[in-house]
């Protein structure tokens, strides 16, 4: 937005020094790249005209009404007030717009009379408006300039008016420097005040024991607490269960619901970052991240005839299969006319006995050439590393079941007609698939866990639920589901405040620390990674059902034999016919 300038012939000497130390005050402290909201009433056009002259920056001149986005971008305002009943009234208009109570404030009163322009009452009504980044600027009874803020003091109520340590090096020793800190960190310490925090039992993120947060997101949440010096008082949901979602009649339920109306002073909860989130809600910066998976009834068991196969791929088992079909031909090659034994000094079928060699059957049919017995002790080697490396890794083969899985994806899910669904908000991810949305079944997190008991009894259902939460699960069940490669989102994990909530700041100080720290990792190692991995699946013993591969094989080679010696005396008695014939 340009710049508009108000031109008036009054001279105000008040007024202009006001006006000026507004403008230095938001050209050391205001960010440039955002536009000020400058409001006035008509009795104060020679102040405002006198501050857009020296704050030439971009601003919003205010007017009676505003569309949805100045009011919800714009995040610095500066204020000409008469006296503190005309900021009450202002401030009561501003309210109800929702404009940003969050931001930077600069409140100037023109008045030269106390009572007009007393700082107590000042800080009183910017403590009831939740309006806490400000500078009061005011004249006192010998005619200076001061500028007052306060903060939070140990009886959990607004303290008493401070003037900004900074202002007399600022303003009257010219030091420039010190005019760039008018707007210090609040709420840094809460004198063990308390704190609201909403959340529930979500094992491994939150876990409450006694009344003490546990878990990834517990252990975070008590070292913030303590870096604010802050008491903590936990709740969970006053209406509804887990995150909440936005009902149909515009209200909020869950953890997000207490922080929506004031019950809650934030929630910890590792919830997903959707849409409706993110236009409610203030959210502090990322600590982490979660998975939203789905999960269904646990696939078929593949068939142990298969597991004998298993050791190797499919491009190996391609390999191999060209390779025995090749020690085949060489075998029959060998034993046929055109093979010149002779000139190899070697017995027939030398390719087929090294064979029988690796694979532990003793023979002495070895080539006498030299480098045709090169050639086969290589071969030897090569197929006795060939067995090692099967029988090692078809040990564990024979042990592990081993899952068809015909559900890699939702799609796959609603074309096999199953029913699917999770919690209302993760809807949100699926704006753009109405086939999705429309047949989507809420899920509440106090469900959650019954289903995946009843998913691995065989339900078909398609559950979206957070990856680590359904892992931790199915290690401390010991129960077998099928977690789909196919991610709902892979969502960065933060905290939810009211909208323009004051608390914010304070707390994105300290997660930077904990974050940039590597804490919150090492968090989720100790609640994680570690307690997953050290335990362990129950050893299955081999049951004779494993060999059913083995035995296929072995019959089905008997059944070759058993054909190759039928056609063999077949020919061997018509060829001994012929030659009785002739």
């Amino acid at each position: 937005m340009g710049r508009t300038l108000l031109e008036t012939p009054l001279d105000c000497s008040t007024c202009e020094r006001l006006a000026t130390t507004a403008s230095l005050i938001a050209n050391h402290n205001f960010r440039w790249q955002y536009a000020s909201l400058v409001i006035f009433n008509t009795t104060l056009l020679y102040g405002a005209n006198l501050f857009l002259k020296q704050y030439n920056k971009s601003v919003i001149i205010g007017q009676n009404e505003f569309n949805s986005g100045i009011v919800e971008n714009t995040k610095q305002f500066v204020l000409f007030v008469n006296n503190i009943a005309e900021m009450i009234d202002l401030l009561e208009w501003m309210k109800t717009l929702k404009f940003n109570n969050a931001g930077k404030y600069i409140v100037v009163c023109n008045s030269i009379e106390t009572v007009d322009c007393n700082e107590y009452e000042a800080v009183d009504t910017f403590w009831t408006y939740g309006i806490s980044n400000v500078v009061f600027v005011k004249t006192g009874t010998d005619n200076s300039i001061s500028g007052y803020t306060y903060f939070q003091d140990s009886n959990c109520q607004s303290g008493p008016p401070v003037k900004l340590s900074a202002w007399d090096d600022c303003f009257y020793r010219n030091h420039t420097q010190s005019c760039m800190n008018f707007f210090p960190l609040k709420f840094k310490n809460f004198h063990g005040c308390p704190l609201i925090v909403s959340t529930f039992n979500q094992v491994p993120y939150m876990h409450i024991e006694n009344g003490v947060p546990r878990g990834a997101d517990g252990d975070l949440l008590r070292i913030i607490i303590q870096a604010l010096n802050a008491s903590m008082i936990l709740m969970t949901p006053r209406v509804g269960f887990g995150w909440g979602k936005l009902e149909d009649n515009g209200t909020w339920t869950g953890s997000l619901g207490d922080i929506y109306y004031d019950q809650a002073n934030f929630s910890i909860t590792s919830a997903s970052i959707t849409l409706h989130r993110y236009l409610y809600f203030q959210m502090s910066i990322t600590y982490g991240h979660t998975k939203v998976c789905w999960v269904t009834h646990p696939s078929e068991l593949e068939s142990p005839s298969f597991k004998i196969l298993r050791p190797y791929n499919i491009m190996s088992r391609i390999a191999l299969t060209v390779l025995f079909i090749s020690i085949i031909l060489t075998s029959t090659l060998s034993n046929s006319n055109i093979w010149k034994s002779r000139l190899l000094h070697c017995k027939r079928d030398f390719a087929f006995h090294a064979w029988e060699i690796c694979m532990g059957f003793p023979s002495t049919k070895l080539p006498k050439r030299k480098a045709v017995l090169q050639i086969m002790l290589f071969w030897i080697w090569y197929s006795f590393w060939l067995r090692t490396f099967y029988q090692v890794y078809l040990i564990n083969s024979l042990q592990t079941d081993v899952y068809v899985d015909k559900i890699n994806k939702i799609e796959d899910a609603i074309y096999y007609g199953y029913p699917f669904g999770g919690g209302p908000a993760l809807k949100d991810f699926y704006r753009d698939q109405p086939t999705i949305t429309k047949n989507w079944i809420d899920v509440e997190s106090t469900e959650i866990h019954a289903i995946m008991l009843k998913l691995s009894n065989g339900l078909k259902f398609v559950l979206a639920m957070n990856l680590e939460t359904a892992e931790t699960f199915l290690k401390k069940s010991h129960i077998k589901l099928h977690i789909l490669p196919q991610y709902v989102i892979s969502s960065p994990s933060v905290i939810f405040f009211k909208k323009y909530s004051g608390l914010q700041p304070s707390i994105d100080r300290i997660l930077t620390c904990l974050v940039e720290g590597g804490l919150y990792e090492k968090f989720i190692a100790d609640n994680i990674l570690i307690r997953l991995k050290n335990e362990k699946e129950i050893e299955k013993p081999i049951q004779l059902e494993h060999f059913t591969g083995c035995f296929v094989m072995l019959l089905f080679g008997w059944l070759i034999s058993g054909i190759a010696v039928v056609i063999e005396k077949y020919l061997s008695r018509k060829m001994l016919s012929k030659k009785n014939h002739i």
